[in-house]
């Protein structure tokens, strides 16, 4: 088993009440990054919560969108996507998206990539997983892989055995 093992948690793209507090308690639980994921937001509204959290928590938090964001408040890094491909110069720490086993070769240059779904999504309807978990022990050691899709704490202990770098959550752990 890792004992460097990561848990990452992900906003959900809309508001939550007490976002900012939530934010903390996480981070002050355990987790190692969360992940600020607001795809239909505007840079204000980020912006907004991000001012939210004080600087001592910033560097274990990784954007999603509006990446200018990133200095200015001295974040952790970056997560690429489809709608924010290319990571600014200026990213301590980049992470991506990874939906094929064979994505994770193109991406071994990455901190780390999140494979999903690993199991069947508790946040997206009808989001299925397409991995076999026991057949996928060659391919994490190209790289970082991080599990996502269904992830709940039951799960950690058979990610952590089967060598997964690390677990993201985001509908379990809100």
């Amino acid at each position: 088993m890792a004992d460097d093992f990561k848990i990452i948690a992900i906003t959900l793209p809309e508001d939550v009440e007490n976002e900012s507090e939530k934010i903390m308690k996480l981070l002050d639980s355990g987790v190692d990054y969360v992940h600020i994921r607001k795809p239909g937001k505007e840079l204000r509204q980020v912006e907004k919560l991000l001012k939210e959290i004080p600087e001592e928590y910033h560097s274990r938090l990784k954007l999603h969108d509006h990446f200018s964001l990133l200095d200015r408040f001295g974040l952790g890094g970056v997560h690429l996507n489809s709608r924010n491909r290319i990571a600014p110069e200026n990213a301590r720490s980049v992470s991506c998206s990874c939906h094929a086993v064979e994505e994770i070769v193109y991406n071994n240059d990455k901190d780390y990539v999140f494979l999903s779904p690993i199991f069947d999504s508790i946040s997206k309807k009808d989001y299925k997983s397409k991995f076999n978990i026991d057949e996928l022990t060659p391919y994490l050691s190209l790289g970082r892989v991080v599990a996502l899709g269904g992830v709940t704490t039951g799960k950690l202990s058979l990610l952590k055995e089967k060598g997964f770098y690390g677990a993201a959550m985001m509908g379990s752990i809100w």
